[in-house]
């Protein structure tokens, strides 16, 4: 669906459906998770889910949609504001400086343990159903695309250069990052805010990213 002509009301029935959604998916898994459970959460009727998402797949590509778009906005705003800085002074503590531009991004996001726990059942979800992988395989190259170009842009600011072909950090940065979020959020309660360590990924990116140009 396209949501950019739909009305504030009904952009904001989506997104407590999306939120309620992914407490559900956390606690019982997506193929557990009823619809009569997601509106319940929601404080939302059936004839209201329905006229939003015509079915749980349909909710779930929805939750990927949205949360791509927020993730990517952030990371967005947090380049940006970088900016000055970074065209500011050719940083000196490459280790600082890349711990407290990570620490900054990450704590735009402040991901609950639920959250977390979705992100993952809807990944595993997609991959084993033939009917969603497309669309979630054409979000995923859409998002790696798109942190490229913005990865990219902070690397000019900062006038550096990616060591590797720059597809290939991103790989490897998202995938630490996922994993360093599953060990953040073991044994939390699911309302709770997962802190996630940084350290390996700045390790990474210090011993891949060349600032002596």
């Amino acid at each position: 669906m396209n949501t950019d002509k739909l009305s504030a009301r009904r952009l904001h029935t989506r997104s407590t459906l999306v939120e309620a959604g992914v407490s559900v998916f956390a606690v019982k898994g997506i193929d557990g998770a009823s619809i009569e459970e997601i509106c319940e959460a929601a404080g939302f009727t059936r004839g209201a889910f329905y006229s939003n998402f015509s079915s749980r797949d349909d909710l779930i590509l929805a939750t990927i949609e949205q949360r791509t778009s927020h993730d990517l906005d952030m990371l967005d705003a947090s380049i940006e504001r970088w900016r000055d800085r970074l065209n500011a002074s050719h940083p000196e503590d490459i280790e600082g400086f890349l711990s407290e531009f990570v620490d900054e991004t990450f704590s735009q996001k402040r991901a609950t343990a639920a959250e977390v726990i979705a992100e993952h059942e809807i990944e595993l979800y997609c991959l084993r159903t033939p009917g969603l992988y497309p669309r979630f395989a054409e979000l995923s190259s859409f998002q790696v695309a798109r942190i490229q170009s913005l990865i990219e842009n902070a690397l000019g600011f900062a006038e550096a250069i990616s060591t590797i072909p720059l597809k290939d950090l991103i790989e490897a940065l998202t995938a630490i990052h996922s994993q360093a979020a599953l060990r953040a959020a073991a044994g939390k309660e699911l309302h709770e805010t997962v802190e996630i360590d940084s350290t390996q990924m700045v390790r990474i990116l210090s011993r891949l990213l060349d600032f002596d140009r």
